[in-house]
C-alpha cells in the first residue's frame, strides 16, 4: 500500500523522503473533473487528470501521517558549532491533538434518531444493521484519518445476508479519492481506490453505472515525481482498461468526509508552533548536556604532542599556553540555561497552539474564580473545543447523507426495511451530564409553558433522542402534566415552572 512506499527493505522509515523540505501544507486540493459521466472512451483521460491532483494530496497526507507518528523535522536537525552535542527531542503534540479530537468528537458511537413519531421501530432496526455492518468501527477510523490528514473515506459493500445486508469499511485516504463535478452542487462523478502490488498499480473506478478496473504504469512511490525534464508527474498513470462491470448498486459506494472546509488536519495549522516547541526542547537538552560536559581550560600549560584536538574535546579539556609569564590557572567554561524563562516560552507556544486547534489548555493565565463548573469550562477552552466539535459534526452529517442514501437503497432493494431519509437523522452523544441541572430547569419551564414534550426535550438539551425518550416517558408525563387529549380526565397534578432567574447555578434542586 502507499504507506509502505516510505519504508526501506529493513522496515525503517525513510525520514529524508518523508520530511521533504519543499512540501507546502495548506489543506488538501479538491479533485474535480470536467466530465459529467465516465465511459470507456474517456475514463483513462479523466482518471489520469484526477490522479495528478490525488498525487499531490497523497504526498501531503504521507507527511502528515508520519508527522503524527513522530517523524518530525527535528529529526533532521544539524548544528554548525559544537556538533558533538546534538539532541533531537520530539514532543509529539500532534498525536496529543488528534487523540483528544477523536475521543471528544466520538465520545460514544454516533447513532440514528427518529424524526417522526411513527418511525422509531424502523430507526431501531437501522441502528442494529449499522452495528452489524461495522459502521461504528469505520467511523472511528475515518475520524482518526481526517483529524490526521484532513480527509477520510468509507466504502459500502452490499452483502447477501439479511442479518448484515451491507458492510462498511474505512479506506486509507492516501489510496482513495472522489472526483467531483464542476457544475453547481459539485456532486461526485466517480471515485477511485488504488491497489499497489509490487511495482504495479491497479485503480478501481466506481461510477453510478460502471465499475472500471484500470492498469497503471510503474509505481514511483508516494506523491509526485520529477521526470527527465524536471517537470512534476503523478506517481502512476492509467494505461488501459482491464475490466468493465455494471454497478448493481447504481450509486458510488465511496463516501468522502473531511475535518473542516479547508480540508486540513486538526494540527496542520499549527505545524510551525509544534516544530518550534521541538527546537526549544532540543536546545534545552543541549544546554543541560553542555553544562554537564563543560570544557576545562588550563592556562600556561603545554599540550602533549601526541594529543589531538579531537582527543582533548572528547576528554573535555583544552590546553592553552600564554606567552607572558603568568601563573597557571584552571577554569570551567559553563553557562546554565535559564530553564524558567524557557518553560514560560514553551507554555505560551503550546497555549496558543491548543487555542488555535480548539483544544482545552492545561494551563491558563486568566485570573478567574473557578468556583463553578461553567467558569472552568470557559477559562480552560472547553467551550471552544465544543464549538470546533459541533462544526465538524455538521460537516460529518452533510457527508454522511450520501452514506444514508446508499444504505437505505440497499435495504429497500433487498426488501429488508422500507425506510426513507426523512425518517431519521444522525446524532452524536457528547457531554450528556454537563449543566444537567440547568437543562432540567429549562425543560420544566418549557413544559409548564405548554410546549410539546419533544420540542421541550430537544431545545433544553436534556435528551439526545427526544422522540424516543418522550415515547418511553409518555405515561409519566401524563401523570404529572395531564393528558392534553382529554384534559378533564382526573385531577392533573400541576407543577409550577421554575423561575431560572431566581436561582443560581448552585441553587436548590428542581
Amino acid at each position: 500500500m502507499a504507506n509502505e512506499s516510505v519504508k526501506l527493505d529493513n522496515g525503517k522509515v525513510d525520514v529524508d523522503r518523508v520530511l521533504d523540505p519543499e512540501i507546502q501544507l495548506f489543506g488538501r486540493s479538491v479533485v474535480y473533473t470536467a466530465e459529467d459521466e465516465l465511459t470507456p472512451e474517456n475514463v483513462i483521460r479523466a482518471v489520469n487528470e484526477a490522479l495528478y491532483v490525488h498525487a499531490k494530496n497523497m504526498r501531503e497526507e504521507e507527511y502528515l501521517y508520519w508527522y503524527r507518528r513522530g517523524v518530525q523535522p527535528i529529526l533532521l536537525r544539524t548544528k554548525k558549532r559544537n556538533k558533538f552535542i546534538l539532541n533531537k527531542v520530539v514532543e509529539n503534540h500532534a498525536d496529543e491533538i488528534v487523540s483528544f479530537k477523536n475521543g471528544y468528537f466520538l465520545t460514544q458511537p454516533a447513532f440514528y434518531v427518529s424524526r417522526t413519531d411513527g418511525a422509531q421501530e424502523k430507526v431501531n432496526k437501522l441502528n442494529e444493521y449499522l452495528y452489524r455492518s461495522g459502521k461504528p468501527d469505520a467511523d472511528n477510523e475515518v475520524v482518526d484519518w481526517f483529524h490526521s490528514v484532513g480527509l477520510g473515506y468509507v466504502f459500502v459493500r452490499p452483502m447477501d445476508d439479511r442479518e448484515a445486508p451491507f458492510k462498511v469499511y474505512a479506506l486509507d485516504p492516501r489510496n482513495s479519492f472522489v472526483a467531483k463535478s464542476l457544475r453547481r452542487g459539485n456532486d461526485p462523478v466517480f471515485a477511485g481506490n488504488l491497489v499497489v502490488s509490487g511495482n504495479r498499480v491497479i485503480v478501481d473506478v466506481f461510477t453510478d453505472r460502471y465499475v472500471f478496473r484500470l492498469n497503471c504504469g510503474a509505481y514511483y512511490g508516494s506523491g509526485l515525481y520529477l521526470d527527465m525534464y524536471n517537470k512534476p508527474q503523478p506517481f502512476c498513470t492509467a494505461i488501459n482498461i482491464e475490466s468493465i462491470e455494471p454497478n448493481p448498486l447504481g450509486m458510488i459506494p465511496i463516501v468522502e468526509y473531511h475535518y473542516n472546509s479547508t480540508y486540513m488536519g486538526a494540527f496542520e495549522c499549527v505545524l510551525s508552533l509544534l516544530d518550534e516547541t521541538n527546537r526549544i526542547q532540543s536546545n534545552r537538552a543541549d544546554g543541560v548536556e553542555q553544562f554537564i560536559q563543560s570544557l576545562m581550560v588550563i592556562y600556561n600549560a603545554q599540550m602533549p604532542d601526541e594529543a589531538t584536538a579531537d582527543d582533548l574535546k572528547q576528554e573535555g579539556i583544552l590546553f592553552l599556553r600564554s606567552t607572558n609569564e603568568m601563573k597557571s590557572d584552571v577554569e570551567i567554561l559553563s553557562e546554565a540555561l535559564d530553564q524558567q524563562q524557557t518553560q514560560t516560552l514553551v507554555d505560551d507556544i503550546l497555549r496558543r497552539a491548543f487555542a488555535i486547534c480548539g483544544m482545552p489548555s492545561q494551563t491558563t493565565q486568566n485570573n478567574i474564580d473557578h468556583t463553578t463548573g461553567a467558569s472552568v469550562m470557559a477559562s480552560y477552552g472547553w467551550y471552544q473545543a465544543d464549538a470546533f466539535a459541533r462544526n465538524t459534526e455538521d460537516l460529518f452529517k452533510r457527508a454522511n447523507r450520501r452514506f444514508d442514501e446508499i444504505i437505505t437503497t440497499i435495504l429497500r432493494k433487498k426488501g429488508i426495511l422500507d425506510i426513507s431519509l426523512a425518517d431519521f437523522e444522525l446524532h452524536f452523544t457528547r457531554n450528556e451530564t454537563m449543566n444537567a441541572q440547568a437543562k432540567a430547569q429549562t425543560l420544566n419551564t418549557y413544559l409548564a409553558a405548554g410546549m410539546h414534550p419533544v420540542l421541550a426535550f430537544a431545545k433544553s438539551g436534556a435528551s439526545n433522542d427526544p422522540v424516543k425518550d418522550v415515547e418511553m416517558s409518555e405515561s409519566y408525563l401524563k401523570m404529572i402534566w395531564g393528558d392534553p387529549e382529554n384534559p378533564n380526565a382526573g385531577d392533573a397534578k400541576i407543577v409550577e415552572a421554575v423561575d431560572d432567574t431566581s436561582r443560581s447555578d448552585t441553587g436548590g434542586a428542581v
